[in-house]
């Protein structure tokens, strides 16, 4: 019980995080702030829906007993499917480090 507390209490926290740096990025017109808040939102409200979509389309293919795509295991599957996050987390840093790079370099032109 105590557990689904804190874990509620921090994603709830980690929301109020994301949102309050999307919107002092948009009011400092820095737009590589933008879009990683962006990115990081929707990859964090969107992972709710890809575990259950993974896990429905997981059972289906042993209950049916289909070979999952290009001919690997179901463990190999489901390490392809757990990249899916950490893609996402270095799209969204990419963005936010070319972003940064960006600025300092035009800063340091002026």
């Amino acid at each position: 019980m105590l557990y689904g507390l804190v874990s509620i209490l921090l994603t709830v926290l980690l929301f109020a995080f994301l949102i309050s740096g999307l919107v002092l990025s948009r009011k400092h017109s820095f737009t590589a702030g933008v879009y990683f808040f962006l990115i990081l939102i929707v990859h964090k409200i969107s992972s709710y829906f890809y575990s259950l979509l993974i896990r429905n389309y997981i059972n289906t293919l042993t209950e049916s007993g289909k070979e999952p795509p290009m001919g690997m295991s179901i463990g190999e599957l489901v390490s392809w499917f757990s990249l899916i996050p950490t893609s996402v987390y270095i799209i969204a840093f990419g963005v936010l480090i070319i972003g940064l790079y960006n600025m300092r370099k035009s800063k340091i032109a002026m």
